[in-house]
């Protein structure tokens, strides 16, 4: 009973979101259905490699944590492993990418221990990261704060900066307090602990990368939304900020698959003071240009040799 309950919820959930989305949608679709698209091949080639580098970006920076284990990747390696286990994101509750990252490791000699807590490290690095970047955007375009977003007013960009600035401190001055996190949650799936001590320049390193790669991931959405629609007023700051702000939002609702729904229901809201009524329909063709971006790097890591 108790199953059936938590599951009805679940479905609940996401079908308020799915209706919030599809009123956003419907509500402006004269607007798109009239507004005048036009496709920048270049624009859009550009955006996806720019996307690409992203994707190497990151597997570089699980390379790094696996080298603070001692354990010597190639990039090809680090990228294969990453990827493919990435792709069970697509499954709801997020757990099947860290069984992906378990199984692909262990075929290269990593215990599953060590495989376990890197997920962990990246979950921990990687989300902070990329609300920072927003906060930091949100300084520089005050209109990332629009009034269904913003809950505490005037002052919600500056708290939230600085809570964010204060808390990134916390995480590379002392690793070891979220890695105590991380272990509880390794014990939540059944995982044993991992005794493992951080050196604050690797942590350091990592964020500083997430940070980078989360910027760059920005770009690469600023290029795409201009290669489908120019003539709009979004600059690569406000760009970057709300997409990092959507993506995480859509990846911490751990029941939505992919975390569509939610990814595209904040995106859509905060792209309409940068592109107007023609926002939500931006965001799901995000979503597809996504789609073809993760897919490109799965299919690129299942041609790499074992």
């Amino acid at each position: 009973m108790k199953k059936m309950v938590i599951r009805a919820v679940k479905v609940l959930v996401l079908a308020v979101i799915f209706y919030f989305l599809f009123k956003q949608f419907t509500a402006h679709w004269e607007q798109v259905r009239v507004y005048e698209w036009h496709i920048n091949p270049l624009l859009l080639v550009m955006s996806l490699v720019v996307g690409g580098v992203t994707f190497v970006i990151m597997a570089a920076v699980w390379q790094t944590i696996m080298k603070a284990f001692q354990y010597q990747l190639s990039i090809t390696a680090a990228f294969r492993i990453f990827y493919l286990s990435q792709l069970g994101r697509y499954v709801p509750g997020k757990v099947w990418a860290l069984f992906g990252i378990l199984y692909l490791a262990k075929q290269k000699g990593i215990p599953p221990e060590h495989a376990g807590a890197s997920f962990v490290i990246v979950q921990l690095f990687a989300i902070p990261a990329s609300f920072l970047v927003f906060a930091l955007c949100a300084q520089l375009e005050p209109a990332l704060f629009i009034d269904q977003i913003s809950i505490l007013g005037a002052w919600s960009s500056y708290l939230l900066t600085a809570g964010m600035i204060l808390f990134s401190l916390w995480l590379v001055l002392f690793p070891g307090h979220f890695l105590a996190v991380g272990n509880r949650i390794l014990r939540r799936f059944g995982r044993p602990e991992v005794h493992f001590q951080l050196d604050k320049r690797v942590a350091l390193g990592i964020f500083v990368a997430y940070c980078f790669g989360w910027t760059c991931y920005g770009v690469a959405f600023w290029l795409f939304v201009h290669a489908i629609a120019p003539n709009t007023l979004l600059s690569p700051v406000a760009a970057v900020g709300l997409f990092n702000a959507a993506y995480q939002i859509g990846y911490l609702t751990l029941i939505a698959p992919g975390g569509f729904g939610p990814r595209e229901l904040v995106m859509g809201t905060m792209l309409t003071p940068f592109v107007g009524p023609i926002g939500p329909a931006v965001a799901i063709a995000a979503r597809l240009w996504a789609i073809v971006l993760e897919a490109g790097a799965g299919v690129a890591a299942m041609c790499i040799k074992k």
